[in-house]
């Protein structure tokens, strides 16, 4: 049997059977694992409002997104510290990407790479 399709025909077809399927189902809430971090356990237990609380407009999405951005800058020289890398700003085939490399390399993982692709970059602007 001979499959005739692309990609882009799945996704489509997943995606109208998902919302074809889709429920309304009342929330759950679930306890704390008690294996992880206060601070992780906070994030986890929905306390936070973060992902809840989305802009309404195009200003306040830029706003939005800026002020994530500024927070996670905050965070990242103590990040790479702590982490002992180092990050380089570069270009894969005109696509923004950042290096991430080890201050030492384990002698098995010398000729190895990590390619972790981000999807959902930039994807809260409603005009991008």
């Amino acid at each position: 049997m001979k499959f005739k399709f692309t990609a882009l025909e799945f996704m489509l077809t997943f995606v109208q059977t998902i919302l074809a399927n889709t429920a309304e189902v009342a929330v759950q809430h679930f306890p704390n694992s008690s294996t992880v971090s206060q601070a992780l356990q906070t994030l986890v237990s929905g306390a936070t409002t973060f992902w809840n609380n989305h802009p309404k407009i195009n200003a306040e999405w830029h706003q939005w997104v800026d002020t994530i951005a500024a927070q996670t800058l905050k965070t990242l020289p103590t990040l790479k510290e702590r982490m002992q890398v180092s990050v380089t700003a570069t270009q894969l085939g005109n696509v923004n990407a950042f290096m991430v490399t080890p201050k030492t390399i384990a002698p098995n993982n010398q000729n190895r790479i990590l390619l972790h692709y981000n999807s959902h970059s930039r994807r809260y602007h409603h005009d991008k």
